[in-house]
């Protein structure tokens, strides 16, 4: 979304002139306020909108429902001021205009100060404006009135992760994935939340791992053992989100780099079963992503060098010379077709 965030401000400048022409023509003689009888149609018509993410068409149709429930005598529902008041926050917020996205957030909070909602976007809000204490307490404000929140789950998940308590990280991650089993889309979010946690979890998984790299002492083997489980678990999950969302580019990415570190360690243990299994990874690489010249050219030197198979290794070496013609490559692959010229020739 930030990409085209300045035309988006550009488009609601626009719509906020609009409204102040309106809300100016108003307040003559000649133009009133929509009944209050409408205010329930202008709300659900800006619930349109704002599922199709048109949200300056959104603000205007919020603003009118709003318009007509104040000017109004009779009883609109509560529930209904308290949303619009909560969209057109939630539509300034991604707007990054965080004084009238407080505005409406603290209107939204005189109608119901425990809203899930309304503790969501405040601290979201604390978030971005560098206030991680409140952040938190608002979050978890969020949980207190609504325990499967799997979005506060992930926020909190996030906030923890980033002052390294990695135990709660992992818990709130996990009650997200939880709460989150049909990974719902969320409008401005580019894959469900369920998604996220995952990538963030096997993050989290990393940083342990890094941690203990920085230990000024030898590891127990039961950490050695521990810190292998949670590579394992790290590849695994993200290999699950990558099943779930192949177009999800930051998990499949970042899976083939933890592919990569695991094929390089079976690599190094410099055993024939070791150099099956690194193959076996690279194949799952090149799976992922067709075009990983690397990974074809470790496929080709594993056949060629470890495992006494030159034809495949002549076939991972065209591979990767088609993706990117190099001249070590071009040697491999003519060594290897004189080779087989020669074996057929005996």
């Amino acid at each position: 979304m930030r990409k085209w965030l300045p035309y988006f401000e550009a488009v609601m400048l626009i719509a906020l002139i609009v409204l102040i022409v309106l809300n100016t023509k108003r307040g003559g003689a000649t133009v009133d306020s929509p009944p209050a009888s409408q205010a329930e149609a202008f709300i659900k018509q800006g619930d349109e909108y704002f599922a199709k993410q048109d949200l300056p068409k959104a603000l205007l149709a919020y603003w009118e429902g709003i318009q007509a429930i104040e000017a109004g005598t009779g009883n609109t529902s509560q529930a209904s001021r308290l949303h619009a008041h909560l969209r057109v926050s939630e539509i300034y917020f991604h707007s990054n205009w965080v004084g009238d996205a407080e505005i409406h957030l603290n209107r939204a909070a005189t109608i119901n100060p425990d809203d899930p909602t309304v503790h969501l976007l405040r601290g979201k809000l604390a978030r971005d404006t560098g206030d991680q204490e409140k952040a938190v307490q608002a979050f978890l404000a969020v949980i207190a009135n609504d325990p499967k929140y799997a979005e506060a789950h992930y926020l909190l998940g996030v906030l923890y992760q980033g002052t390294k308590q990695f135990k709660e990280a992992i818990a709130h991650y996990q009650k997200a994935i939880e709460n989150d089993p049909d990974l719902i889309d969320v409008p401005f979010e580019s894959v469900p939340f369920g998604l996220q946690a995952r990538l963030q979890l096997s993050r989290t998984y990393r940083n342990i791992l890094q941690a203990y790299q920085f230990l000024d002492r030898e590891l127990t083997a039961e950490e050695q053992t521990q810190l292998v489980g949670l590579e394992d678990k790290g590849i695994e999950i993200l290999e699950e989100v990558v099943a779930h969302a192949p177009e999800f580019t930051e998990a499949k990415e970042e899976l083939i780099g933890l592919l990569y570190g695991q094929a390089g360690a079976l690599r190094r243990g410099g055993e024939e079963r070791a150099y099956d299994e690194a193959l076996d990874v690279y194949e799952k690489i090149v799976t992922l992503d067709p075009t990983e010249v690397d990974a074809f050219l470790w496929i080709g030197q594993i056949y060629n060098s470890f495992l006494q198979d030159p034809e495949s290794a002549l076939g991972a070496y065209k591979k990767a010379y088609a993706l990117e013609p190099d001249s070590m490559t071009l040697t491999e692959i003519k060594t290897l077709e004189r080779d087989l010229e020669e074996m057929e020739i005996e």
